[in-house]
């Protein structure tokens, strides 16, 4: 081969090394663009994506906010409603009261016009009754009961006797109350102790 054919044909290498070399630039420039074509569609995906959680969250603070007011207002409902009801159910009671104390009123107008005392402590009786009834229909109830109980008694007074049990009440001296089964005032009673412990005592 020729001096003048070597140097045509290492020509033509360089020139097909550089004309690749050119190829091989413009495929990374092709992807390099490719790529940022989409980091822009993620981009605005995420976009997309943040502005309608942004829409979300606005709509369910709102809703909260609704609801947050909502039960304001019904814990102030429920408060005037459960005051209203305190306020009905005594003046329930107070009328009761007032009938009773009218029948009072008018059994002392007839002891001072009458001279029957057996119809005055009659009468007496009949308020006596109906104040009991009252107080039942209440759930207010008497505590009763023979046997000192220590939860629903209080001793004034003992005694010793061999008539009666021992811690059974001989008397009751005041009346105690309580509304259901909660003692609201114990009776005061006198109980019976057994003779023995008298003069163990002395």
């Amino acid at each position: 081969m020729s001096q003048d054919e070597n140097k045509k044909q290492e020509g033509q290498e360089v020139e097909n090394k550089e004309e690749n070399q050119k190829e091989e630039v413009e495929q990374k420039a092709e992807q390099e663009e490719k790529s940022v074509e989409e980091l822009q569609k993620e981009i605005e995906e995420l976009k997309r994506k943040l502005e309608k959680t942004e829409e979300t969250a606005k709509r369910l603070s709102a809703m909260y906010q609704i609801l947050q007011k909502d039960f304001e207002d019904y814990k102030v409902r429920m408060r005037r409603e459960k005051e209203e009801a305190k306020e009905e159910g005594a003046l329930r009671i107070l009328k009761g009261f007032m009938e009773i104390l009218d029948n009072f009123e008018k059994a002392l107008e007839s002891a001072k016009v009458s001279t029957d005392i057996n119809a005055f402590i009659k009468g007496i009786q009949m308020i006596h009754y109906q104040l009991n009834r009252f107080l039942q229909e209440h759930g207010i109830e008497k505590i009763e009961g023979t046997e000192f109980n220590p939860q629903e008694h209080e001793v004034l007074e003992t005694i010793y006797s061999e008539e009666h049990k021992p811690q059974q009440i001989v008397k009751t001296v005041q009346t105690g109350y309580k509304y259901k089964n909660k003692v609201i005032r114990p009776a005061k009673v006198i109980v019976a102790l057994p003779p023995e412990e008298r003069e163990e005592i002395t």
